[in-house]
């Protein structure tokens, strides 16, 4: 063979080889997702769902909030239909709501969005279970802070049969779990989530107890992750359906969740809880070998037009990147040839 052309055909057999590993993934995770929604939220006021709670007081309910830069509003929404059954104004001003959990009737709304790590006005709002009824209400307002300082956070928890709150940091490593008591929650004053353990997964953007507090689902780009609340351990990870992003999960059973995407007419799939003997060493081996963000590289949620930061979209950096390989070998293979044909 032509030196030339040995060299020529070494890269392109290994481009050829990267883009059958990564279609291999991209087929092993559509394999192992749900191929049909649930339910789809077809209201058009819904737009940028980011958070999510199943209503364990009445039938196929199921609460949902728009993020940054939208009203103060609750949507009720049917599970059997995907329309909004009712809705709730909040007499408060959100500024990046990205959570919801419900306990023992009252649904709490995290204020905790925090892209750029800067914000000193973190809140959670507490309202009554609205029901299926469209109302205007006057939360409970309690003003928080991290141990630690600012940090993004998408998660709030509310563990069954207890008083604690939970959030959990999004980060690409390091990622920490925070507690409080809800009965140190001062209206008056701010109360601070403190540092429970750290190593949870990475790029948290939602998550939710089961109805018996035996296991917590953890949502990310791309995965499911399910934890032991004992000791956070995790016990089982999977691949998630071709969502836009992400960004919602709750508990229909003490072992299925929904899962859901922001975006216009986003689907909510249903999964089995994952349960997978290799999930600690997937989750010991991201949070190692990925290095820490930069203020300027970290992943964010939102588009650059507006103010909590910009999105980045892993599944089309995935497909780009198929793309750019597939063209490269074609380049590869073009040159080879128009080599051969001029020897």
């Amino acid at each position: 063979m032509n030196p030339r052309h040995r060299r020529l055909l070494i890269p392109g057999l290994l481009i050829a080889l990267i883009v059958v590993v990564v279609v291999a993934s991209l087929a092993d995770r559509a394999g192992a997702a749900s191929a049909e929604p649930e339910v789809v939220l077809s209201d058009p006021r819904i737009t940028e769902s980011s958070g999510l709670a199943v209503s364990a007081e009445h039938d196929d309910l199921a609460y949902t909030v728009n993020d940054s830069g939208n009203a103060a509003e609750v949507f009720a929404v049917d599970l059997s239909t995907g329309e909004v059954a009712g809705v709730t104004t909040v007499r408060a001003d959100f500024r990046d709501v990205e959570a919801l959990a419900l306990r023992d009737g009252t649904l709490w709304i995290g204020d905790v969005g925090d892209n750029r790590r800067e914000r000193d006005d973190l809140a959670l709002f507490a309202i009554d279970e609205p029901g299926r009824a469209t109302a205007t209400v006057e939360p409970r307002r309690f003003a928080v802070s991290l141990e630690g300082g600012p940090a993004d956070v998408e998660t709030l928890l509310a563990p069954p049969g207890s008083d604690l709150l939970q959030v959990v940091t999004k980060t690409v490593a390091d990622a920490t779990l925070l507690t409080l008591a809800e009965g140190d929650l001062d209206p008056a004053g701010s109360t601070e989530f403190e540092v429970t353990t750290s190593g949870m997964p990475p790029l948290v953007t939602d998550g939710a107890y089961s109805p018996d507090g035996s296991r917590v689902a953890l949502v990310s780009y791309g995965a499911l992750w399910s934890m032991d609340p004992a000791d956070w351990s995790p016990v089982g990870s999977g691949s998630l359906p071709p969502l836009e992003q992400s960004e919602t999960v709750a508990f229909v059973s003490d072992d299925a969740v929904l899962v859901g995407s922001e975006g216009e007419a986003s689907p909510l799939y249903r999964l089995d809880l994952p349960v997978s003997e290799v999930a600690a060493d997937r989750v010991a081996t991201v949070a190692t070998s990925t290095p820490k963000p930069t203020p300027s590289a970290e992943p964010a949620a939102r588009s650059s037009e507006q103010s909590e930061g910009f999105a980045i979209d892993l599944r089309t950096l995935v497909v780009g990147g198929i793309g750019l390989a597939a063209v490269l070998a074609l380049a590869v293979v073009f040159v080879a040839r128009r080599g051969r044909s001029r020897a």
